[in-house]
């Protein structure tokens, strides 16, 4: 089964139920995300998000745009309004200021392949972000899970990788969040900043990490 197929069958209605029918969850995880990933004046600049989901990250960002395989989620993003893509042959080349692929990479069959495709999408000057979840080492079952997580990383791995398709590796740090749910009413009292140190913090007291690179070719 291809990546297109896996994610059109019920996968964000399963997974990410909140970001879908939950208006107040979309815009506060969207809000921190683009605090936790961007830098200020990042959010100003060319963004694509290279597996956008349902669009939460560029929801906001006057140059963002998305490229998303999944039908299901570039569905939901077009209902936004957001700018959106589903075949990479349709992104604008050599256009982006900044790449981003969030949780991406280890979805994919190819992500050497994928490396190097987004290498053509970047401007001159621009940069490659990279967050990709810290994978605990624990049983599993037998049979694919719904997530279907193909690879699993570090930062040598990583930036090995990132070598191999042509970048340099320039930050190498741990992202640490949890709670976005469950942390959310903090958020619907009008406290943005707090929600956001909230979720770090959680993430930090239970080692929630995920591995946050910048590279650029």
């Amino acid at each position: 089964m291809d990546a297109s197929r896996h994610y059109d069958q019920g996968y964000h209605g399963e997974v990410h139920a909140n970001l879908i029918g939950n208006e107040a969850y979309f815009k506060a995880v969207g809000e921190a995300s683009k605090s936790l990933y961007l830098r200020s004046e990042e959010r100003r600049l060319r963004v694509l998000d290279y597996g956008c989901g349902l669009g939460q990250l560029i929801d906001g960002l006057e140059h963002g745009a998305g490229f998303e395989v999944s039908e299901e989620a570039r569905i939901h993003c077009l209902r936004r309004g957001l700018r959106v893509w589903g075949r990479l042959e349709e992104v604008p080349a050599g256009a982006w200021d900044l790449v981003i692929a969030r949780h991406v990479l280890e979805h994919l069959e190819s992500p050497l392949d994928a490396l190097r495709g987004m290498q053509s999408l970047l401007a001159p000057g621009g940069t490659l972000l990279l967050v990709l979840p810290r994978e605990g080492h624990v049983a599993a079952s037998l049979t694919p899970d719904v997530n279907q997580h193909l690879f699993c990383w570090n930062f040598r791995s990583v930036n090995n990788l990132l070598a191999r398709a042509g970048y340099r590796p320039e930050v190498n740090e741990y992202r640490y969040v949890r709670g976005f749910g469950v942390l959310l009413p903090i958020h619907k009292l009008g406290w943005p900043r707090l929600y956001l140190h909230a979720v770090q913090l959680a993430g930090r007291l239970v080692g929630n990490a995920e591995l946050y690179i910048r590279a650029r070719p």
